[in-house]
């Protein structure tokens, strides 16, 4: 088991560490300019309603810019290690006869259940947007979802597999799977609590803020399935072993 989790576990750090650079990177050049509009609204509104000024943040916002980069190349690291752990024990279950695609369809499964539905139910909003005594109580939910998510994404593999016990399904058998997620994933976006907080700053701001971060997930969920799978072809040999 070691030595085939070592080559996936290698080719997953790299590609991980990588796709979380490109994104810190696309983040530090694209988003940061938004981020700094909206702290700028927000400096406004306390000025206006307060008439005082906004003290100095304990940390600048070029440290913090900085330490974004550093930040997603370690969010790279821990989802490569997840992805490889994944991938590890579900490979033989993955669509696609080598690894390479195998490696491509965990990271488009995991791109939907973990990041792009959470996202389409809690869409990113730019800083100052939202009650800061609500805070902990926002990324509760929002881990509950992403949580949830992944556990109907594993329910319908169940689901998949147990069916595949009766042999007159046929082609049926995926369908059935597939509904079975879509009740599950339907359910979860109903029951789960909505944003407790509205929505004040331009729409505008908002909604350029959402679509870079939901751009940036795109690209570090891309490059990871892509670099991944190129690292595992050349090491395919050793993965297809027993």
């Amino acid at each position: 088991m070691t030595e085939r989790l070592y080559p996936i576990l290698r080719a997953t750090l790299i590609a991980g560490l990588i796709a979380g650079l490109a994104m810190g990177l696309f983040h530090f050049v694209v988003t940061e300019p938004v981020i700094d509009a909206a702290i700028a609204l927000e400096d406004e509104a306390v000025m206006s309603a307060e008439q005082a000024g906004r003290y100095a943040p304990v940390v600048s916002r070029l440290v913090q810019k900085v330490m974004l980069v550093a930040g997603s190349a370690l969010y790279g690291l821990i989802a490569g290690i997840i992805f490889a752990v994944v991938f590890a024990v579900t490979r033989r279950r993955l669509p696609g006869r080598w690894p390479d695609i195998k490696a491509m369809a965990l990271a488009g499964l995991l791109w939907w259940s973990i990041a792009l539905l959470p996202f389409l139910k809690y869409p990113a909003n730019p800083p100052g947007v939202g009650d800061t005594d609500t805070v902990y109580y926002r990324q509760t939910i929002q881990i509950a979802f992403i949580a949830l998510s992944a556990l109907a994404v594993i329910v319908a593999a169940v689901a998949y597999r147990v069916l595949g016990r009766w042999r007159n399904l046929g082609g049926r058998r995926l369908g059935l799977a597939l509904a079975v997620y879509a009740v599950l994933a339907i359910l979860l976006f109903v029951l789960m609590p909505p944003n407790p907080d509205a929505i004040t700053a331009p729409a505008g701001l908002v909604w350029d803020f959402r679509i870079l971060s939901l751009a940036g997930q795109v690209l570090f969920w891309a490059l990871l399935g892509v670099l991944s799978a190129l690292l595992l072809k050349r090491s395919q040999s050793r993965l297809t072993a027993g």
